[in-house]
């Protein structure tokens, strides 16, 4: 589990309408909430192969209404120094999702794609993969 305010897309978090940040402990602790269903998120990084990293790409790439077929039974496995990393946000209770994918390019994680949100739904099946 990775501390959600260390993230690259921390600040994309943020920005999203339904997200509350929560600062306690003398502002030395910070919670992120999916406002909605008033649920915390918890934060991972996760790597990956080239092949599964890859498909992990075309998925998210793929239209929101052909999700479920793309994700199909796909689990990626997760592997050390990967040559993709995610960094996953999951709500408790599985209604929200925000991700952002990195392929390890010139010595560094660099964004392959902008941080992708799912919520209900959506967000179920994204949660399948991870």
């Amino acid at each position: 589990m990775a501390k959600i305010t260390h993230l690259q897309m921390w600040k994309d978090i943020c920005g999203d309408d339904h997200i509350v940040v929560i600062k306690s402990f003398f502002r030395l602790r910070t919670t992120a909430v999916y406002q909605p269903t008033n649920s915390p998120l918890n934060a991972t990084k996760m790597e990956f192969s080239l092949a599964d990293g890859d498909k992990l790409r075309r998925i998210l790439s793929s239209p929101a209404d052909n999700l479920a077929n793309a994700v199909g039974d796909f689990r990626p496995k997760q592997t050390s120094n990967g040559n993709y990393m995610a960094e996953v946000c999951t709500s408790q209770d599985g209604a929200f999702i925000a991700l952002r994918l990195y392929q390890f390019i010139n010595m560094n994680y660099e964004p392959v794609i902008g941080t992708c949100r799912f919520e209900g739904e959506k967000a179920q099946i994204i949660k399948r993969l991870f």
